[in-house]
């Protein structure tokens, strides 16, 4: 809020900025965490109950954010903790039946995101009225990546060949 840029007010950005990264790492941890522990101990993977069980599933990473959210914290780092957390522990307690449920849905999900990520990048690129002024700019981003990626592949064939397959 005030222009000065002094050594206080570096520190406070720094300890909000921690703040916030924390708070929303603990609090989506701790909604995995909660999960995991719902789907394996509350005994979900009935037969009648797997609707429930996929739903539940789908519902908890929007808890974390709605959380967050509200906690005053950032709801997509706390969904992204929540979403590692609960595909490393969660995931294994489901069902085999809501496991290959989940799995399509968010791979459908994510299709559909990215589609609309790529749609309106074309519609963004094709409406907006372009400024040559950047030619050079293009330019040097072009070459730098056609060099940049024949010095790692070169870099990344001497590793191989010294140590063995990376892969």
């Amino acid at each position: 809020r005030s222009n000065a840029a002094g050594g206080e007010n570096i520190f406070m950005m720094i300890l909000q900025f921690l703040e916030i990264f924390v708070g929303s790492m603990s609090s989506g941890v701790g909604v995995g965490f909660i999960s995991s522990l719902l789907f394996k101990y509350a005994g979900l993977d009935i037969d009648n109950l797997q609707n429930l069980e996929c739903c539940l599933f789908v519902l908890f990473p929007y808890f974390s954010y709605m959380l967050a959210e509200g906690l005053g914290l950032s709801g997509i780092v706390s969904i992204l903790f929540t979403g590692m957390v609960m595909k490393h522990y969660t995931y294994s307690n489901l069902s085999d039946n809501s496991q290959r449920f989940v799995s399509a849905f968010f791979h459908l999900l994510s299709s559909l995101a990215e589609t609309f990520v790529f749609i309106y990048m074309g519609f963004d690129i094709a409406m907006e009225e372009h400024s040559w002024s950047h030619v050079g700019f293009i330019i040097f981003s072009i070459v730098s990546f056609v060099l940049l990626s024949h010095i790692t592949s070169w870099v990344y064939s001497i590793l191989c060949l010294e140590f063995g397959s990376l892969t």
